[in-house]
């Protein structure tokens, strides 16, 4: 009877071969294991878990105006205890902060007449603002005064679309009605290029980009808005455009001239649909945001949207976190989640101060368009792929060297 091969070897060549095989599949065990590492450690490397967009809808506690408002001297306490109550109530779910200060008082404030207000951008410029009494008390005429100065039409609208949507531009129409259709159509052509690749960005935006048109004649009504963008109604003598996005932040220059194109447009919307960590400086990157109310109807829209709440304490931590890596850390001269002082004197009108305008042509200059944002890996993402490489290489030679001394000690035995 023929026997099994097996019993046919030598009683040591059966042990070698036995020990061989079992080096060999450890060898290949080792390798798969290394693999599955690897790809475990280089999958963050390709983009963050938020987009610029959603990074947006935070407020790293830095960017509120300041309202002050001055009062006579002879304002008793109670008084000014009774404005100070009013003023903390309409400014609730608004990024303004209150001051009562005495008439004459402070001299780093310009000379305000009793009942007047000045709210103060954290980019540095101010703005006068009125509060008639009319034989009422300033507690009733304040809050009233302030409501109408901070909610207007086109500001609703503009926080409402960035809510829901890619992001906002806001066309605001020059005197001549040809310059306004051509403006038009740029706007459009850029948000039809942009709605064109929601779906392959980094995170895909269900809604695109929308327009908001602020006509020539309603200019008067808007001047808070346009004094946020650094603007006077007078100052309006050919359209201009702005880009919103997340809770209602001005990111990039005011489009005017050659620069309202759809080429230039799109540059600035791309960003907003990019990697939270694209490698853009976050100062300017998260945008001055128009001086506003959010309230709970707003957040619940973009919680629905994104699904998941910005405001959430873990998210918030997360995102502040992405902020402050953004703005060059804790050694920064920014302090994202600290108290900043503001010089009140610096710009005392819209004049003295261009928000936005320092950015402007490298803006315009460098960010890629969306096509080639998405077709490219972030740069980020650039430096983790290096390290990633070499981590690669290294642990290839390892297993190479590791395979061969198996494979020695196997023939050795």
């Amino acid at each position: 009877m023929a026997l099994p091969e097996k019993h046919l070897c030598p009683p040591g060549e059966e042990r070698r071969r036995d020990q061989g095989e079992f080096y060999v599949r450890r060898s290949r065990w080792l390798a798969r294991s290394v693999l599955c590492v690897l790809i475990l450690y280089g999958c963050p490397a390709y983009g963050c878990q938020y987009n610029v967009r959603e990074v947006g809808f935070i407020d790293v506690g830095i960017e509120s105006y300041r309202l002050v408002v001055s009062v006579p001297e002879a304002t008793s306490a109670d008084e000014a205890a009774k404005l100070k109550d009013a003023l903390d109530v309409a400014t609730v779910d608004t990024n303004i902060r209150c001051e009562i200060v005495p008439a004459g008082t402070d001299a780093n404030l310009p000379v305000l007449s009793n009942g007047e207000g000045l709210l103060i951008s954290p980019d540095g410029q101010s703005k006068r603002l009125s509060f008639r009494a009319g034989g009422r008390s300033l507690a009733e005429t304040v809050p009233a005064a302030l409501e109408a100065a901070i909610c207007s039409t086109t500001c609703l609208q503009i926080l409402e679309k960035a809510a829901g949507r890619y992001g906002v531009v806001l066309l605001i129409e020059g005197p001549q009605p040809d310059g306004n259709a051509a403006a038009r159509a740029e706007v459009a052509a850029a948000i039809t290029q942009i709605g064109a690749q929601l779906e392959y960005l980094p995170k895909p935006i269900a809604k695109g980009p929308e327009m908001v048109v602020l006509d020539h004649a309603s200019l008067a009504r808007e001047e808070v808005l346009l004094w946020a963008l650094g603007l006077e109604p007078r100052d309006i003598n050919e359209p201009q455009a702005a880009v919103f996005y997340g809770r209602g932040r001005w990111i990039g220059p005011l489009f005017k001239g050659e620069t309202l194109a759809a080429g230039y447009l799109v540059r600035v919307l791309s960003v907003i649909g990019a990697d939270c960590e694209c490698g853009l400086d976050h100062r300017w990157l998260q945008g001055t945001m128009l001086p506003a109310r959010w309230d709970a109807r707003l957040q619940q829209i973009v919680a629905e949207g994104l699904g998941f709440d910005p405001e959430s304490p873990m998210v918030k931590m997360e995102m502040v976190s992405i902020v402050r890596r953004g703005m060059g850390g804790l050694a920064s001269s920014v302090a994202p989640l600290g108290y900043q002082e503001i010089e009140v004197g610096a710009a005392t009108s819209a004049d003295d101060a261009e928000p936005n305008d320092g950015v402007a042509a490298s803006l315009i200059s460098t960010v890629a368009p969306l096509p080639a944002m998405v077709e490219s890996v972030p740069p980020s993402a650039r430096s983790s792929l290096g390290t990633l490489a070499v981590c690669l290489g290294g642990m290839v030679i390892v297993v190479a060297l590791a395979s061969a001394a198996v494979l020695v000690r196997a023939r050795a035995s």
